[in-house]
């Protein structure tokens, strides 16, 4: 574990209150002046892009009665806030390994996404109860923060909210930030709103940084020197799913793949990615005609829209959420034909089961500029990863893949589509990052372990700061 020197920081304690407070003051004004726009665009998501609507009351800090009655005995209540999927899978491990420090806590962990909030309640054992994150209006956190109560506030990666912080200052709750990291939007976002990121990091009394970069820039926008240690990356830490021979060549059957075929698949596309996969896999058919593809977009309620697609492309298509609905006698492959079929998977929590079947995997949100995403499934299963330009989102990841050069960066789809063609044709390529894959994420595992060592020292030991 490293942690840098002790650096000479302002001294809080002895400003006014006013100066502590007047940034959060000014964050609630500028809410407010901004509040009909803000209400305009909440009404457009919910009615117009059905997003926000699931666990409305939630976000408005009413909870669930389960999750009231957990926090009303003795035992602490430890609160993990992770935004979305990545976020949730980033916090399993570093909870699963917090939990065999503190045995008896109640953990909640909250999200912002429906996805996210389905990948956490496939969390088994470690999580007590789940909830939507409230609006970061000072009401509504005050009134979760008192149903709460909690004694530690644990943000993962990125989750840095002004009143929820001036919440947890405000009652003394101890807080931190594990596998946290600052992109280059966040990192450009931070140095614009510097004053409140400097009054937002410095109560924050542990940040578990994925890297020696990311140190540095909370460092930079305010955070004491001696609280931010770099832990390494906890997705390392996530559990690779075992999958056999028989269960991969289930995939295929059930996708309508003779087992001799060979896959692409495409993972966690976005809008404007799928038209370019579908135009590479229409010309490695050309060269590969034993080549199938499936696509597996980020967001699932986008099904419907990427089922058009490739109808329009003239392939055959295969729908996971149709092919469940449906009894086994009509699970049942079709006949072989000379048109390609495409599989389309619009579940979730299947993919990383999915990649077992896949020969090439294709990471989306890095041709839309969206950021990437997590790539180290693929890579611990021993699977060939191409991915575009854009992965800044998964920045560590990809150096790490990079290095040990297992994982392959193309500038834009012709890049890739060449790619893909090479791996496709070089059988030992492919035998020799079936075992490197693994051998690479193997190598940084441990992050997780740091993690909740800190927190368990945090909540044990480590006194809090009632300041507001």
């Amino acid at each position: 574990m490293v942690r840098g020197p002790v650096q000479k920081m302002m001294n809080t304690r002895s400003q006014p209150e006013e100066y502590k407070a007047y940034k959060t003051w000014l964050y609630n004004l500028a809410l407010a002046v901004l509040s009909p726009l803000l209400a305009v665009w909440l009404g457009w998501r919910m009615l117009v892009k059905r997003k926000s609507r699931e666990g409305l009351a939630e976000r408005l800090g009413s909870l669930p009665e389960d999750v009231v009655s957990l926090c009303t005995g003795e035992d602490p209540v430890f609160w993990f806030h992770a935004a979305s999927v990545g976020e949730v899978a980033a916090a399993e491990p570093i909870i699963a390994a917090f939990r065999m420090q503190e045995p008896l806590a109640r953990v909640i962990i909250s999200t912002i996404t429906p996805t996210g909030r389905a990948r956490a309640s496939k969390i088994e054992g470690h999580v007590d109860g789940i909830i939507y994150f409230p609006f970061d209006l000072p009401h509504v956190v005050q009134r979760v923060f008192s149903t709460l109560n909690p004694s530690l506030f644990v943000m993962v990666e990125t989750e840095l909210w002004p009143n929820a912080l001036a919440e947890a200052r405000r009652r003394g709750v101890k807080t931190a930030m594990v596998n946290a990291r600052l992109s280059g939007k966040s990192w450009n976002v931070g140095r614009f709103l510097r004053p409140l990121y400097r009054w937002m990091l410095e109560g924050i009394r542990v940040i578990c940084a994925q890297s020696e970069l990311d140190a540095e820039r909370f460092v930079a926008l305010g955070a004491a020197r001696d609280r931010v240690i770099v832990a390494g990356n906890s997705k390392c830490d996530q559990n690779v799913p075992l999958i056999t021979d028989a269960e991969a060549d289930k995939w295929r059957h059930d996708f309508g793949f003779e087992l001799g075929d060979r896959v692409l698949l495409a993972g966690s596309t976005h809008p404007g990615e799928e038209e370019q996969i579908l135009h590479i896999f229409q010309q490695l058919r050309g060269e590969h005609g034993d080549l199938q593809l499936i696509i597996a977009p980020r967001h699932p309620e986008r099904g419907d829209a990427v089922e058009e697609l490739i109808r329009e492309s003239g392939y055959e298509m295969v729908r996971r959420t149709r092919m469940l609905a449906e009894g086994p006698e009509q699970r049942r492959p079709a006949e072989r034909s000379a048109v390609a079929r495409v599989g389309l998977l619009d579940t979730i929590g299947e993919l990383a089961s999915l990649f077992s079947a896949a020969d090439v995997v294709l990471m989306g949100g890095s041709f839309a500029n969206i950021g990437g995403h997590d790539i180290l499934q693929p890579l611990a299963q021993g699977k060939p990863v191409v991915f575009g330009p854009h992965m800044h989102k998964s920045r560590d990841i990809t150096e790490l893949a990079l290095r040990e050069g297992v994982a392959f960066q193309v500038a834009d789809s012709e890049g890739a589509l060449r790619k893909i063609d090479e791996l496709l044709k070089d059988d030992e390529e492919r035998a020799r990052l079936a075992v490197a894959g693994p051998a690479a994420v193997e190598k940084y595992r441990g992050a997780s372990e740091r993690c909740a060592a800190e927190l368990a020292e945090l909540a044990q030991n480590g006194s809090s700061e009632g300041e507001q």
